[in-house]
């Protein structure tokens, strides 16, 4: 079975227009902690807040891909 865990770093808010007119209000490193039938493993992924409160996960791993939404 497959729980994952995530730790949630300092929030930055963005200021650039750029990302402002794509929705982008803000980003934050998360830590993912996974726990892989008895294996633990840990993966840092940069996430971008978005103006309707999504969070998603910019890059990603074979574990976490890009796009993975927050709960």
């Amino acid at each position: 079975m497959k729980t994952i865990t995530t730790t949630k770093y300092n929030k930055v808010e963005n200021t650039d227009k750029e990302f402002l007119n794509k929705g982008i209000v803000a980003f934050q490193m998360v830590k993912f902690t996974i726990n892989f039938y008895g294996n633990e493993i840990e993966t840092t992924h940069d996430t971008k807040i978005m103006n309707d409160g999504k969070q998603i996960v910019i890059g990603g791993c074979g574990y976490i891909k890009e796009g993975y939404e927050l709960n």
